[in-house]
């Protein structure tokens, strides 16, 4: 492992270039939502096929991220980064060109591909760059900067929008991302990058290798499935108010485009000062589940009501506030547990199959809610969005109940 960095400074220089990066692929993710109903009155697509768009997205992020992770162990995280945020910005600002809807797909699918590096080459840059004695808040840094991009985005797409048009709002946007880029290829040298393989990892390989029937019969537990489930329907209702909130709330609950962009950055600030809270929360309370569980059902509860009572703007902008922050404060309580349940040295096999079901949320959500409200269901949003809740709570009380956490194979 390369010597780490020995100053503050030079930690905090390195957790402002890999952020802004982390930072811009969370930005471009969200930048979709709040075009979907320009693009139908432009390109006069239909709901399923703008969900479309963020599907592909989704899906290439996935799949490129395993390949992704190749390239940084054999060519160094550094220009697998660069290289990585280059393919996206560019994209994301190429798509201010295009005349017709399918452009739009391909280049989503490239800005997908760009997108699939970030996690790979940052977590490798951040272990190797920042002071041990630092890392833990450096990873926390590393998420906050993402979710805070992810913030950002609705509301600063809009203001494009109405600054000039969409294709100014992509323009500009990706055009940042190339300077951001620039940035970080021309301060590449505080940024370590050894890509050698160490020796614990080499144990890793081998130990997988020679165990691959008991790794196997891990991923293929019970506990594993109920993960799976877990991590699926909780991003099906993330997923689901990122992509089709606006649409909703405007149909629903006649608020403007801007009241409704509005009330979905709340949605995603909230859910990044949650995701914080529910640190904290999660070792008061002593039960991760618990945690887990009450966000689940109190999140079920509210999307209920919207599919019932028909909130003035302001109210409801504070209900997304609520609902943002229990869905935050899930997911450190979600962590906890799948760490809990994770047998030594298996940590990195598990949390790779669990957030499968991240990838498969994030990719179907977009389509399936898109399909219902091309049916004229849009109340069916907020209903299936209480549903998928009570799913994920039932996921945790069966892990609690029928599957305990503290008998994770040995």
């Amino acid at each position: 492992m390369s010597v780490v960095a020995q100053t503050l400074g030079h930690d905090s220089r390195v957790l402002s270039l890999i952020g802004a990066g982390h930072m811009l692929s969370h930005f471009y993710q969200l930048s979709f939502p709040p075009l979907l109903l320009v693009w139908r009155e432009e390109f006069g697509a239909s709901f399923i096929a703008l969900g479309l768009i963020i599907s592909l997205f989704s899906l290439a992020t996935g799949l490129s991220q395993i390949p992704a992770g190749v390239l940084v162990d054999r060519y160094g995280a550094r220009p697998v980064l660069v290289i990585g945020l280059l393919i996206i910005s560019g994209a994301m600002a190429s798509m201010s060109l295009v005349s017709d809807i399918e452009l739009i797909f391909f280049l989503a699918v490239v800005a997908g591909i760009g997108n699939g590096v970030f996690h790979p080459a940052d977590y490798a840059i951040l272990n190797s760059s920042i002071n041990p004695i630092r890392m833990g808040k450096a990873f926390s840094f590393h998420s906050f900067s993402g979710h805070l991009g992810g913030s950002l985005a609705p509301a600063t797409i809009i203001f494009l929008v109405a600054l000039q048009d969409w294709r100014f709002a992509l323009l500009t946007t990706g055009l940042t991302g190339v300077l951001v880029a620039l940035l970080i290829l021309l301060q590449g040298g505080i940024l370590q990058d050894d890509h050698v393989t160490n020796v614990a990892n080499s144990r890793e390989r081998q130990n997988g290798e020679n165990n691959w029937k008991a790794t196997a019969k891990l991923l293929l537990s019970r506990q594993m499935g109920l993960f799976f489930l877990f991590f699926l329907f909780g991003t099906l209702t993330t997923s689901g108010v990122q992509s089709f909130s606006v649409v909703a709330s405007v149909d629903i609950h006649n608020l403007s485009l801007s009241n409704a962009s509005t009330a979905l950055t709340v949605f995603l600030f909230a859910a990044t000062f949650g995701i914080l809270l529910g640190g904290v929360a999660a070792d008061y309370a002593g039960k991760h589940e618990w945690v887990a569980a009450t966000c689940f059902l109190f999140s079920s509860i509210i999307f209920a009501t919207l599919a019932i009572w028909a909130y003035p703007s302001a109210l409801l902008i504070i209900v997304f506030g609520m609902i943002g922050l229990a869905q935050g404060m899930i997911r450190p309580a979600r962590d906890m547990m799948v760490r809990a349940f994770a047998p030594e040295g298996t940590t990195g096999r598990v949390f790779a199959f669990t957030s499968t079901g991240i990838a498969l949320g994030g990719a179907v959500a977009p389509l399936f809610f898109g399909y219902i409200i091309d049916q004229n269901a849009t109340i069916w949003i907020y209903w299936l969005l209480a549903i998928f809740n009570l799913l994920a709570l039932g996921t945790v009380l069966c892990q609690r109940y029928l599957s305990p956490i503290n008998d994770s194979p040995s």
